[in-house]
């Protein structure tokens, strides 16, 4: 899960990092009052998104003003940010500047740790920074301190583990002409399989991977990989999309593959959803159904790869369960294969036949986009 950068610092400064002095404002809020209430000449507004480069792309305001903060908020509240929604707006302090620099801890997938990565060139061109300019640490999550003595190392490894995060990044981490180390952006990622571990997350504003305010049908379905059955496979990614092809993916590889075989025979999805791990049938019925609800629907794509251990047959049934009760009069296409296959095969022939549904079901031996191709020509005929 992705933080909000207000969200991010006041998680820092729990750990002893310095932030600037600031507040985060909403649609509606007074903007003037907001810049008074903060007691500075000199103000930095700042559009909340999920996504980096708001520098680049006019996302941040310098203001002195009442007025100018006041029209700055207006302005960054009635755009987007790399296609994204502005969720809210934090109103901070300018600082005055001597150094900026680069620090954050993440894990190095080849070497299966966290590594700590420092330059002393951050800010916005720390892409085009050489490799000769960045050090880094790699750490064990056994310690308590991590072995550093770059400043604000200590309080970012504390923050890392305790906090379960996936990164905890500070870009720019700024030295002020007055001496001190105040990190002036965060970018926090938590890792959401430790919920268990956090209560107060469950406080946290709901958002979306594209940035913007979740669909009724988006926070329904998180809510089924919560409670006692979370471990049971996942069930709920489920992202709302503007076109009316409904799709059930399996396998996160296949799924990304199967988006793209959909939109080169000229389809949209309606949404991106992938399950797997093996969930329960009563998981997958609650997916289908939220995933079938959708107005304005013409076809329904279930694919995924040949599964290793996921029950093709349990699954299967979940899906039956919600067509049984919706009927869809549209087109339906079938591509699955794995442990038990022919029992699945059968129930969902079983379906078809019992609620008279226009459906095709295609095992291993049919390329999965190539089964994009047939909802095609079932749309077309």
């Amino acid at each position: 899960m992705n933080l909000y950068e207000f969200e991010g610092k006041e998680i820092l400064n729990k750990y002893g990092l310095i932030i600037p002095r600031g507040l985060v404002v909403r649609r509606g809020s007074d903007f003037a009052q907001a810049y008074i209430d903060l007691g500075v000449k000199d103000a930095v507004v700042k559009a909340q998104v999920l996504s980096g480069k708001r520098g680049k792309n006019n996302a941040i305001k310098f203001c002195s003003s009442a007025q100018e903060t006041a029209l700055a908020c207006e302005e960054l509240f009635s755009i987007q940010v790399r296609n994204q929604y502005v969720a809210a707006v934090r109103i901070e302090e300018k600082l005055e500047i001597a150094e900026e620099h680069y620090l954050s801890i993440t894990y190095d997938t080849n070497k299966k740790q966290p590594v700590l990565v420092y330059s002393q060139q951050g800010g916005m061109d720390i892409e085009d920074v050489s490799d000769n300019q960045i050090e880094k640490y790699w750490a064990d999550v056994r310690q308590e301190k991590i072995e550093s003595t770059i400043p604000g190392a200590q309080e970012l490894w504390r923050c890392f583990l305790d906090s379960d995060c996936r990164l905890a990044e500070i870009n720019p981490l700024v030295k002020t002409k007055d001496g001190r180390w105040v990190a002036v952006d965060a970018k926090i990622a938590l890792d959401e399989d430790a919920v268990f571990r956090h209560e107060d997350w469950k406080n946290l504003e709901a958002r979306t991977m594209m940035g913007r305010k979740p669909t009724d049908r988006e926070i329904a379905v998180k809510k089924i990989d919560e409670g006692a059955n979370y471990y049971r496979g996942t069930a709920g990614k489920y992202i709302e999309m503007d076109g009316d092809i409904a799709v059930l993916f399996s396998g996160g590889g296949a799924s990304i593959a199967n988006m793209d075989a959909l939109l080169n025979v000229g389809l949209k999805p309606a949404n991106y959803t992938e399950y797997s791990g093996n969930p329960p049938r009563e998981k997958v019925y609650q997916l289908a159904k939220i995933v079938l609800s959708k107005p304005g629907l013409r076809g329904l794509w279930i694919a995924g790869g040949v599964a290793n251990f996921t029950d093709i047959s349990e699954t299967f049934q979940g899906i039956i369960d919600a067509l049984d009760e919706i009927k869809p009069e549209y087109p339906i296409v079938v591509r699955r294969a794995g442990p038990k296959e022919e029992d699945g095969m059968r129930l969902m022939r079983a379906c078809a036949n019992r609620n008279n549904l226009k459906m095709k079901l295609f095992g291993k031996e049919t390329p999965m986009s190539n089964t994009a191709k047939i909802m095609a020509e079932m749309l077309n005929t």
